[in-house]
């Protein structure tokens, strides 16, 4: 910011609320410029003032503790005030420049893109990665599924904010990130391949629905033929059939025992018994699958980092 004949002048400033509302006024302006409605009236626009807090040489978790904090009390969720943060532009710029997919990290954002905006900024056609879906992802993949039900805390918490999105995200692989987060897309048909199995058998699996994805995305990550399912699979947001296939039999093969191992347990058969299934949700229920996974398969836990 200089100071120029008594006013000060800002260089590259970075908005930190308001950024949809000020693309949809350059968009009214650019659509209506040969109005002549809009002609006779744009001195009054031009008019217009709107008050706004400067803060200058503020560092980035400064700024996203002060844009926390002062929107507490308005109705807008943590994980909107989290949108500008460099982590997230970072993502945005990563999933853009390795899969061509768009990083929807402002709700809506995606929505109002046309075609020519997207291959402006270099995005191919298909869905885009959603901020709140990508969070659950990393929290699954982490095996913290009992985040997955509080989802404001993980934002608002700057300590698990930070876990969450750390820098060592930025240097994964986008495409296996990709695999992850696109299960999710296929969790009912999953849940109900398993429950074909053994409907009674397996009549609470619709409780443990973060301990599936988690165990399907320890699964891919274990495969020996990973590199070959990224390549095929982890480039767009497609759920071909072959790869919709593969993620039946890791939940009917694999995933099906582990839930079986851990259902067993005398202790979580009296649970399920008198209809307690909150076990299901837990960080210990996933670390007790993994161990069965290890002494059955030898998988390991893998993460996105």
């Amino acid at each position: 910011m200089v100071k120029v004949d008594g006013t000060y002048r800002v260089t590259e400033p970075r908005l930190l609320n308001g950024a949809q509302t000020i693309t949809t006024l350059a968009r009214f302006i650019e659509k209506n410029a040969d109005n002549p409605l809009f002609k006779e009236n744009r001195p009054r626009l031009e008019d217009m003032r709107v008050i706004c807090k400067i803060i200058t040489e503020a560092a980035d978790d400064f700024v996203v503790r002060v844009t926390v904090n002062n929107n507490r009390q308005n109705p807008v969720e943590p994980w909107n005030l989290r949108a500008n943060d460099m982590i997230q532009l970072e993502l945005q710029d990563k999933f853009r420049d390795d899969l061509q997919i768009y990083y929807a990290r402002q709700e809506k954002a995606f929505e109002n893109l046309s075609q020519p905006d997207l291959d402006d900024i270099g995005i191919s056609a298909g869905k885009p990665i959603e901020l709140l879906k990508l969070t659950q992802t990393f929290l699954v993949v982490d095996g913290e599924i009992d985040k997955t039900a509080w989802m404001r805390r993980v934002f608002e918490d700057d300590r698990i904010y930070d876990q969450v999105f750390n820098q060592n995200r930025l240097t994964a692989d986008s495409r296996k990130i990709l695999l992850c987060y696109k299960v999710q897309f296929r969790l009912r048909r999953l849940m109900d391949d398993i429950l074909e199995k053994g409907p009674n058998k397996y009549g609470y699996l619709n409780r443990a629905r973060p301990l599936l994805w988690a165990l399907i995305c320890q699964g891919i990550l274990n495969d020996k033929e990973l590199e070959t399912y990224a390549e095929d699979y982890g480039q767009d947001m497609k759920m071909p059939a072959d790869f919709s296939q593969y993620l039946s039999w890791l939940a009917t093969a694999r995933c099906r025992q582990l839930v079986s191992d851990l259902t067993g347990y005398k202790d979580n058969v009296e649970k399920i018994a008198e209809g307690r299934f909150s076990f299901l949700r837990t960080n210990a229920a996933y670390k007790q699958c993994m161990a069965f996974a290890y002494k059955r398969w030898k998988w390991v836990e893998k993460g996105l980092k």
